[in-house]
């Protein structure tokens, strides 16, 4: 059965277009494989009408082609897409500017229902991308940036005309035009302009992948004999009653990273609240954004984490008991623009590299979370389970149905070994 021939829709624009295959015998005399042609309309009734039109027009040239008659009127017609060149003048709403297109996104974000803080974090990171187009490119109408714009603007980032500005990382110009093609994206679903210029140039496949390859030997995380190096450390240990910033959190946020896998910035935005204990008897660390200074980095991140037995024997109900849920569990982490870990992890650093364990492709506090992960894997932990206490989305459908259990939870994660205990800070049993 023939299927019925409707207009394709472009992925990135949205824009309707006719797509037909050019039969074989005609190639020759048409001089094109495909005819492709835009029904410049975003909305699907809009382009059923146009499709039937083109449709109809594309059949006329196969027939005129097969009768031997003249085509050239029709490959004007029928093959050239009819967008607008840009060196046409341009209309009244695409003579919008960049910044001013900046403005609105950055008004849509305060729009959502993230946290202030995430939402002014947010617009700051992505006004600063779309300001580095702008200095450097010009704040040019945004219909009149082009995919050649976008490259120029991608080589002076990697490689500056000016010697007194520093290039970018290839990770980092990749990072800066993601956020500036979000920017454009939001014009074209506003219809300011007609395709995502960013998305157009194909950049990203210029820079490569995003990823790096896997390894075999991935050393993203802390091997064991590291881990125990770390924490069995007289250095580390005496942080335990470390005053002032960041005190004693640089004892307790790299251990409690490392029992439960936990990001950096959710363990240190903890209220006492967050701390809590079960029905059953067992404790757990609730990971919300319930509040204007808290946050989470996606949906599955909001979950409930067993405290395994180690930490509660190192003492780490002591930091929550007799004092108010509306405490803050670190209290001397101050919010800042890296938020409140940022001064864990520049401390953590040189820690890690006294020990000697320190790796430039490693992040010193991120590993943990690899940490985790590798260790439940060796002993047991079931993946499903693993992925809950973490917070990672496993992208089946089925797992956004129930709850997950917190007794199942609090007695898997009995089986990881004691860190703890390897490492000096618990005696054995």
């Amino acid at each position: 059965m023939a299927l019925i021939a409707q207009p394709f829709r472009h992925p990135d624009s949205g824009i309707y277009y006719l797509r037909r295959r050019v039969p074989d015998d005609l190639r020759h005399i048409i001089g094109k494989t495909e005819i492709r042609r835009s029904l410049n309309t975003r909305n699907h009734q809009q382009a059923k009408s146009a499709f039937a039109v083109a449709y109809a027009e594309s059949e006329q040239l196969f027939h005129d082609a097969r009768l031997g008659r003249c085509v050239e009127q029709y490959k004007s017609q029928v093959l050239t897409p009819t967008v607008p060149p840009a060196s046409q003048p341009i209309g009244k709403e695409s003579r919008i500017r960049l910044s001013a297109i900046l403005a609105d996104y950055v008004k849509a974000i305060s729009m959502s229902d993230r946290s202030a803080y995430v939402s002014r974090r947010h617009g700051v990171d992505y006004s600063r991308a779309v300001n580095r187009f702008i200095t450097d490119m010009g704040d040019k109408p945004i219909a009149a940036i082009q995919p050649s714009d976008i490259h120029a603007f991608a080589a002076k980032l990697l490689q500056p005309p000016s010697d007194r500005v520093k290039p970018l990382a290839t990770s980092s110009t990749r990072l800066l035009l993601a956020r500036l093609s979000s920017v454009m994206a939001f014009a074209v679903d506003h219809g300011q302009i007609e395709t995502n210029p960013v998305t157009a140039s194909r950049i990203h496949k210029r820079l490569g992948s995003g990823k790096p390859k896997r390894r075999l030997d991935d050393n993203r995380g802390y091997r064991w004999d590291e881990l125990v190096t770390l924490f069995s450390n007289a250095e580390f240990q005496k942080l335990r009653t470390a005053e002032g910033r960041p005190g004693h959190a640089l004892f307790w946020i790299p251990l409690m990273a490392a029992y439960t896998g936990g990001r950096r910035e959710e363990l240190a935005q903890l209220y006492v609240r967050d701390i809590h204990q079960h029905e059953s008897g067992s404790w757990f660390i609730r990971i919300i954004d319930d509040r204007p200074d808290k946050s989470v980095k996606t949906d599955s991140s909001r979950r409930e984490i067993p405290i395994h037995e180690d930490l509660i024997a190192l003492g780490f109900l002591t930091l929550v008991q007799d004092r108010q849920p509306e405490d803050r569990v670190f209290p001397q982490l101050i919010k800042v623009s890296d938020g409140f870990a940022g001064i864990v992890t520049k401390a953590w650093r040189p820690i890690t590299e006294r020990c000697g364990v320190y790796n430039p492709g490693r992040n010193p506090l991120h590993a943990f979370r690899h940490s985790f992960k590798t260790l439940a894997r060796e002993h047991g932990i079931p993946k499903e389970v693993s992925d809950w206490i973490t917070g990672h989305a496993t992208g089946h459908i089925g797992d956004s149905y129930g709850i997950n259990p917190l007794s199942r939870m609090a007695l898997e994660i009995r089986k990881l070994p004691s860190i703890a205990k390897a490492a000096g800070l618990l005696a054995d049993a």
